[in-house]
């Protein structure tokens, strides 16, 4: 097992509690508590919590079955998925971006409601793509070899 997975793995299930924390004080404080507070982060904070868990939870569900199930995956099909959750997370971010500075809403106004009525109607989409990030980690497959591995030494898929 290599250590980028135990540490992604610690800091996607760090980050999925604080997300839960953050929801469950917003929604116990029964937003009194919470208009006391900056508008700035607090903004954010209602933004991001939701998209940003269901990623995390996604991402984590796909850590653990790597480490347990020994997945193993060809070197591109681990690079496109690695790619594709990390533009599904920049994308995520970007929907929060407007709360910090309000005058980009209007440009990030498609990532915003994209971002938001996903997460509302379809959140197993964000989890797939969470998913998706954590494949990117899973060891190369060294049985399947591409078709100009011949040309490469022996020991290069090690």
């Amino acid at each position: 097992m290599k250590k980028s997975l135990v540490i992604n793995l610690v800091l996607w299930i760090a980050l999925a509690a604080a997300m839960i924390a953050f929801l469950a004080w917003y929604h116990l404080a029964g937003g009194e508590a919470a208009a006391a507070e900056e508008a700035g982060p607090l903004m954010l904070g209602t933004v991001l919590a939701a998209p940003v868990l269901l990623y995390a939870m996604g991402a984590v569900m796909g850590l653990l079955l790597i480490m347990f199930k020994d997945v193993q995956m060809g070197r591109t099909a681990k690079r496109v998925a690695l790619v594709c959750g990390l533009l599904t997370l920049a994308f995520i971010l970007a929907g929060g971006l407007p709360a910090l500075a309000p005058s980009t809403t209007g440009e990030l106004a498609a990532s915003i409601v994209i971002v938001h009525y996903v997460t509302a109607a379809a959140p197993i989409l964000i989890m797939m793509f969470g998913f998706l990030y954590a494949l990117g980690f899973a060891p190369t497959d060294t049985n399947k070899r591409s078709r100009f591995a011949k040309y490469l030494p022996k020991d290069h898929f090690e």
